[in-house]
């Protein structure tokens, strides 16, 4: 059965309460589980307690503990998913070094600013869900799963708006490619 709260400030010293009884637990689990330092599991289970936050003040967390722990695991996922991605574009300048010197020139930045310049005109005139779905997908690096909890939309429902988005973006190019 779901917790509910009568305030906001019933949900807050409740969340104070799971912060100081769960917070070393799951520091440790991140720790032993994947291998991160101590200082980055805190930074992980901090986030892990900002997305329970607004679902404890609804009373939606039926186990609490559960809870935290599968938000852990996935805060952690993906941070660990954004490192690597880091790591491998890093590792692609540091290969190709004449790539940086030719990402400056003053003709790529031309075209780097007309496309950008597609991509946005293409953005806005997107519906505004489908946008705002697209850019917590591709800038904000949330899975599905994630933007559709946090929007109360199914997965999949994410997924097609997502490719709706990503297919007008290319279509705007497609249709300017001439000129870029």
């Amino acid at each position: 059965m779901a917790t509910a709260w009568a305030s906001p400030l019933a949900s807050d010293r409740a969340l104070d309460h799971y912060y100081r009884e769960y917070q070393q637990e799951l520091c440790r689990y991140a720790v032993s589980k994947f291998g991160l330092s101590y200082s980055e599991a805190e930074d992980l289970v901090q986030e892990a307690f900002a997305r329970m936050a607004p679902q404890l003040r609804v009373g939606d967390i039926e186990h609490v503990r559960a809870f935290l722990y599968r938000s852990v695991h996935n805060a952690t996922i993906d941070a660990l998913r954004k490192g690597q991605v880091r790591e491998s574009y890093a590792q692609t300048v540091q290969d190709d070094p004449d790539r940086e010197q030719d990402s400056r020139s003053p003709e790529r930045v031309a075209v780097g600013r007309q496309v950008l310049g597609l991509v946005s005109r293409a953005l806005w005139n997107m519906p505004h869900k489908r946008r705002r779905l697209l850019l917590m997908n591709r800038v904000d690096g949330l899975s599905y799963a994630e933007i559709a909890r946090r929007e109360g939309l199914s997965a999949t429902v994410v997924k097609k708006h997502v490719a709706k988005a990503l297919a007008g973006c290319q279509e705007a190019l497609r249709a300017h490619d001439g000129e870029v």
